[in-house]
């Protein structure tokens, strides 16, 4: 009994490990839905290129301060599973030299709170200010007005203190890269479709054009992806 016992918890322990990682997306009911698709002996992939809008709909986490997003979808041929990796991905501007590899949500994370406890905060305030004005005086008549005290309002316009700043905490670090983990591309073999997101530290800017590089089953696949 107690060996009965013993074997289920490793093979819960097992089972648990196995599962254990990005959960990823519902994949789309096929690669044409995505804005950028291409198939190969069988198997399929489709991309899309994230706006800044959709970026802050879909994440809790501010990634639009640190790295372009691309939805990612492998289709696998039905007798023939492939096998996913974030590694085996590249994203360029196109026409550049500037590229890059997919961040881990680790890196991800780390760098937006780094810039979360850089931030500064720009405060403004109302202000008051009290004065004496002199008298004025006119050679052929004499004094026409005597002077006085007199007050002034406005705005003022200063640097906050570095307090506390969302994202900023070890704890806020680790909320995010959970969720940037678990909607994350999931990597392993698959037998059926899987979906998720990849993160890479690039520029995002409006009418930049990005090439998404992959290699499925072996043969390199580009998307254009703007």
């Amino acid at each position: 009994m107690t060996r009965t016992l013993c074997a289920s918890g490793v093979l819960l322990c097992l089972t648990t490990l196995l599962f254990a990682g990005p959960k990823g997306t519902v994949p789309r009911s096929s690669p044409l839905r995505y804005a950028a698709h291409s198939q190969h002996d069988g198997a399929a992939i489709g991309a899309k290129l994230l706006t800044s809008d959709e970026a802050r709909n879909i994440f809790t986490s501010d990634v639009n301060r640190c790295c372009v997003v691309v939805e990612v979808a492998v289709y696998p041929r039905g007798d023939k599973p492939s096998d996913v990796s974030a590694n085996n991905f590249d994203l360029q501007v196109k026409d550049t030299d500037t590229a890059a590899k997919p961040s881990s949500p680790k890196v991800i994370a780390a760098s937006l709170q780094k810039k979360a406890r850089d931030q500064r905060d720009v405060t403004v305030s109302p202000t008051v200010g009290v004065g004496r004005s002199a008298p004025i005086y006119d050679p052929a008549y004499g004094p026409v007005a005597g002077g006085g005290v007199y007050t002034s309002a406005g705005v003022g316009v200063g640097i906050g203190g570095r307090g506390r700043q969302p994202g900023s905490t070890d704890q806020d670090r680790s909320a995010m890269e959970t969720e940037l983990s678990e909607k994350g591309l999931p990597e392993g073999t698959a037998a059926a479709p899987v979906a998720g997101y990849l993160y890479f530290s690039l520029p995002h800017r409006k009418h930049m054009v990005y090439q998404l590089q992959y290699v499925l089953n072996g043969e390199k696949v580009l998307l254009t992806l703007n």
